[in-house]
């Protein structure tokens, strides 16, 4: 057993290190994957503790492709810390590399930070947790190459700070509903791109590419139904996630003015399944793999999020401590 772990952790580590993004569904701006409503919220290690109860850190790597094929590798870490009776902080921080035909940019995504209170946990019967956040843009949005700003597809940030809301209700470990709210508190987008290049390049004027100049983004709102069926060692769960944008984002123009950006606002809908292991005497080690493929897909995406699906595998270590009491 113990080659096995170590032979676990070294794919798993090998893996994070040659590629990467988080497993979310399209047009998901991030508050799906912290807190009360990320996949599994309410995962149980024993028949009486939850994966919430125990200090443990992440590491995955989402494997994505969006508009006109740009392709993303996004490596990210997670720690989660209980740090009262009956909570517990995420942290959240990921590294986006995009590469299409415009080129290949990297940069720091948006560091995510939560607290997430557990009013009940009851593997018998309800677990019901809430979460309040921030998303912090590590960036303007602003990356270029040497003669041209690029659009928001290439961008490893939204450009802003933004406030995040949620609540998660897990009834024993088969099925789980959460909702979500994520708002744009502080934007401050420096993205320069507005399809219209130095010299004829059809390519980096292609209408496909969404002018997102100054994007001043709205909010959005998410509900997940996830079935789930594990054993303390393996398990599997899958369902739909669907978001709505709720307005039309904005950009302006090169003389100051805005406009709206048109059918920006809508309704996504994916369908999201994981599938996990544990190893280790105590449960210490996970290995999981979380992928997602759009249904529906709201008609313009101006912040670069369009995903025409999402592959991450990641490996958990959970430290051996206990200190949530209910």
């Amino acid at each position: 057993m113990r080659y096995l772990q170590a032979f676990c952790l070294s794919a798993a580590i090998a893996l994070a290190s040659v590629t990467n993004v988080a497993a979310q569904g399209e047009s998901d701006p991030g508050f799906t994957n912290i807190g009360a409503m990320r996949w599994g919220a309410a995962a149980i290690i024993t028949e009486d503790e939850y994966e919430f109860q125990r200090a443990h850190f992440s590491v995955g790597h989402t494997f994505s492709q969006g508009e006109r094929d740009v392709k993303y590798h996004i490596p990210q870490l997670e720690v989660r810390l209980p740090i009262m009776e009956t909570g517990y902080f995420d942290v959240r921080f990921p590294i986006l590399s995009a590469s299409g035909d415009l080129g290949n940019k990297w940069g720091a995504g948006d560091l995510t930070a939560a607290y997430t209170h557990v009013f009940k946990a009851d593997p018998e019967t309800w677990t019901l947790q809430a979460t309040g956040g921030l998303m912090f843009g590590m960036t303007t949005a602003n990356s270029g190459d040497v003669n041209r700003p690029l659009p928001m597809a290439y961008q490893s940030g939204l450009g802003s700070t933004d406030a995040i809301v949620g609540f998660n209700a897990t009834w024993k470990e088969y099925l789980s509903i959460s909702a979500g709210y994520q708002q744009p508190v502080f934007r401050y987008n420096e993205n320069e791109y507005f399809r219209s290049s130095n010299i004829n390049d059809p390519v980096y004027s292609n209408s496909e590419y969404i002018i997102g100049r100054k994007l001043y983004r709205n909010g959005d709102v998410m509900m997940r139904l996830e079935g789930r069926f594990a054993t303390n060692r393996i398990g599997f769960s899958a369902g739909p996630l669907a978001m709505y944008h709720l307005r039309n984002d904005l950009y302006e123009d090169r003389t100051g003015l805005w406009h709206e950006i048109q059918d920006s606002k809508g309704f996504t809908l994916s369908g999201v399944g994981n599938i996990f292991v544990r190893f280790g005497r105590y449960g210490s080690f996970k290995l999981d793999v979380t992928g997602s493929l759009p249904f529906i897909k709201r008609d313009v995406r101006a912040d670069g999020l369009d995903r025409q699906y999402t592959l991450m595998p990641r490996f958990t270590f959970f430290f051996n401590q206990r200190t949530l009491l209910f």
